[in-house]
């Protein structure tokens, strides 16, 4: 019996050092489940960090595209005076420019392919819960600021707005103020300052866009209008 005891009990340590324990294989999964959620954590962070990228790439795409767009037409604006004018509260100018809405007389950058003086219309645009930033042209055909623009093309700049506002200024005065209407009788404004916001981006930098006059631009024969202060 001693004899068959001393070949058992050999046997028997040798099984027991070739397997796990209960409490290992418990301290074996949490450590795997630990890894595990640190590499899930990690790649969330990723895909997070390469999300927040690609937005602000977009937001820079988006705003290089507008400032270009709108430097390219509000740099060639036309400094035609209105015809009819019955009131000297009126502006002898073709220009309505508040906090919402600038419509103005300028020329389309040739590559647009829409030759001739044009009427822009600067406006946001609602529909349902979305916003969206619009420029609208049409032909002048005559010197009289248009009142329907259901015939004009139109073009989105920025989809998804949250905020929009405009403001102008008279870089010609001592002391040049932003103003969120144009009133001046006597000049038109020198620079627009377009302040936006959307849903996915937040709040734009401030795009400050150079109203720069076309030279000898009045067919009419009523004389061009003043910009930046001089007279």
């Amino acid at each position: 019996m001693k004899r068959f005891a001393s070949l058992w009990r050999p046997q028997a340590s040798s099984r027991h050092l070739g397997g796990f324990t209960l409490v290992e294989m418990l301290v074996a999964m949490t450590l795997l489940s630990l890894l595990v959620l640190a590499m899930g954590s990690a790649l969330r962070a990723t895909a997070q960090t390469e999300e927040r990228v690609d937005q602000r790439l977009s937001r820079n795409d988006e705003l290089r595209v507008t400032s270009g767009f709108l430097q390219s037409v509000l740099g060639r604006v036309s400094g035609l005076r209105r015809t009819g004018i019955t009131s000297v509260d009126e502006s002898p100018y073709l220009l309505r420019a508040d906090s919402k809405e600038l419509v103005w007389v300028g020329v389309m950058p040739a590559r647009y392919g829409a030759a001739g003086r044009q009427f822009f219309r600067l406006s946001q645009a609602n529909s349902g819960s979305s916003a969206a930033l619009l420029l609208q042209f049409m032909p002048m055909d005559e010197p009289v600021l248009p009142g329907d623009w259901e015939g004009a093309t139109t073009e989105v700049l920025v989809r998804d707005l949250t905020n929009f506002s405009l403001q102008y200024q008279d870089a010609g005065q001592d002391k040049p103020e932003w103003q969120s209407a144009w009133e001046s009788k006597e000049r038109l404004p020198t620079h627009v300052l377009v302040s936006l916001a959307t849903r996915s981006s937040g709040v734009w930098p401030p795009l400050v866009v150079a109203m720069r006059p076309l030279i000898g631009s009045d067919p009419f024969g009523s004389g061009m209008a003043t910009f930046g202060g001089s007279r």
